[in-house]
């Protein structure tokens, strides 16, 4: 278990105990022809929080406000450091390397200096006869990349790092620079890292697929003296890409409590955000645990926390970032965001998406399920005034921003962002959905549904169809007509 920093009312911090500060070549052991380069210290360990990370709840109060508008009104200290450099580095494009992104990630370790702005990424493949690997990186500057045997040929291409790399010539090595992104989606100029839907290959070479899962390594140096840097140091389970998260400022954190599985759970604040935060969190330690106990168990670690994100006055909602979700500092005060982001531990993390044709799969799924666990460890009043407020939002966005919420034909074929799938009308339609299924079924009989389906697909990636067919061989309903009246039709189903 990971420790908190030194101070009142907290366990103090053991230090890492196989971690040399200064140094990342620890994650390489497979290195030998050539040393891992020394790109960063991670100083005296003061205010570095070991151990607190996932994506995403805008339902309530989003409205097409830009996630990460970090600059605007910024609580946390930026983290001092270098200036973003300008494009260039690496080698120059000598062409003739096929692309290829089919090789899917096995495990990634990592080191970001984020004063400096500097990283350096061990990527294992999963086995395959691939003779080239591609990787997203149009945020990146590459400066190197190697194998166990020593340089290879490499160039960047298309906003993409192309590498003559066997896929079953052990882990590739890649030296690189990253930037402060203006709009957040990277590195972020407050400190933290919003890398949810696609945008990895701005802080790390990766595949944005959201069906891609692997466990990763984690270290952060070169945030300052005063600051405190939470992330998970690992994730033993498989997670998305855009899971990996860390957050930077002047953060105090506290225990909330545990629940009957042992899972502790917290929550950390910046600067004049305690009242807040402790008001919002009041139910997550009851709710974390029904979770536990009605849907399953939970893969990523013993100690999970809500964290606090300067995203901005006019950001709202969340990201699953787990075990280390973060919560949107304009809505730290409110328990249905907190509950939310922690039910992607199950879905949406836990049982990743296919595609982005199956996102109802992880945001209906949720929205639903955060509305059901706090419920059933507050009262009915605080559950009835959910979904009034899901059914408030609704009728706020249907009439401009209507779209078919499962648009199941393909897998592949649509973009999150361009094709509008990203919507609240996808997170409310798709929790009607399921209080519809519920009232067919039984509310406590769609707990085991669920909980069946997050038993045989955890650690794996899962189509909506799927949960479909789970509901009618679990139970002998046939949800279809429901489906097709609030996912795949235009239209409110509510008139």
């Amino acid at each position: 278990m990971k420790k908190y920093p030194d101070r009142a009312g907290a366990p103090s911090r053991e230090p890492p105990k196989e971690q040399p500060r200064g140094n990342t070549s620890w994650y390489f052991k497979g290195l030998r022809r050539r040393p891992a380069k020394r790109i960063g210290d991670a100083g005296d360990g003061r205010g570095f929080l070991h151990s607190l990370s996932a994506p995403l709840y805008l339902a309530l109060a989003l409205a097409g406000a830009p996630l990460a508008a970090c600059d605007d009104g910024a609580a946390a200290d930026p983290v001092t450091g270098s200036e973003p450099s300008g494009p260039g580095g690496g080698k120059e494009d000598r062409g003739g390397i096929p692309a290829d992104f089919a090789p899917r990630v096995a495990s990634l370790a990592l080191h970001l200096d984020v004063g400096e702005l500097r990283g350096e990424a061990q990527i294992e493949l999963e086995p395959s006869s691939a003779q080239t690997v591609s990787f997203e990186a149009g945020g990146l500057d590459i400066d190197d990349v190697w194998d166990d045997a020593g340089e290879v040929r490499w160039e960047v291409r298309d906003g993409a790092l192309h590498v003559m790399h066997p896929a079953n010539a052990g882990p590739v090595y890649v030296d690189y620079r990253f930037r402060v992104q203006p709009g957040g989606e990277g590195w972020a100029k407050n400190g933290s890292t919003v890398l949810w839907p696609t945008f990895c290959g701005n802080l790390f070479p990766c595949h944005p697929d959201p069906a891609d899962g692997f466990p990763f390594e984690l270290a952060v140096s070169g945030y300052g003296e005063g600051l405190t840097a939470i992330y998970p140091e690992s994730l033993p389970a498989e997670a998305p890409p855009y899971t990996l998260a860390v957050a930077v400022g002047k953060y105090t954190c506290e225990d909330l409590g545990q629940t009957g599985n042992g899972t502790t759970v917290a929550v950390c604040w910046l600067p004049r955000g305690k009242t807040k935060a402790l008001a919002g969190t009041k139910p997550l330690v009851l709710a974390f645990d029904w979770l536990e106990q009605h849907i399953g168990t939970y893969t990523f670690g013993d100690r999970v926390a809500s964290v606090a994100a300067a995203w901005g006055e006019s950001a709202a909602g969340g990201m699953e970032h787990h075990p280390y979700w973060h919560v949107a500092t304009t809505e730290m005060d409110l328990p249905i965001t907190h509950v939310h982001e922690a039910t992607h531990g199950w879905f949406g993390t836990g049982v990743r998406i296919a595609c982005w044709e199956d996102f109802v799969l992880s945001e209906g799924t949720t929205s639903y399920l955060a509305a059901r666990a706090l419920g059933a460890v507050t009262d009915r009043a605080t559950e009835r005034a959910i979904w009034k407020e899901y059914g408030e939002t609704l009728d706020a966005v249907i009439d401009d921003e209507d779209v078919v919420v499962l648009p199941d034909g393909t897998c592949g074929a649509v973009d999150l962002l361009a094709d509008g799938l990203f919507t609240n009308v996808l997170y409310m339609k798709g929790a009607f959905f399921w209080r519809a299924v519920a009232g067919e079924i039984g509310a406590d009989v769609l707990d085991a549904v669920f909980a069946r389906f997050y038993e045989r697909h955890v650690g794996e990636a899962a189509r909506m169809q799927d949960l479909l067919d789970q509901v009618r061989e679990d139970t002998g309903f046939d949800p279809e007509p429901l489906a097709e009246r609030w996912l795949r039709t235009l239209g409110d189903p509510r008139d």
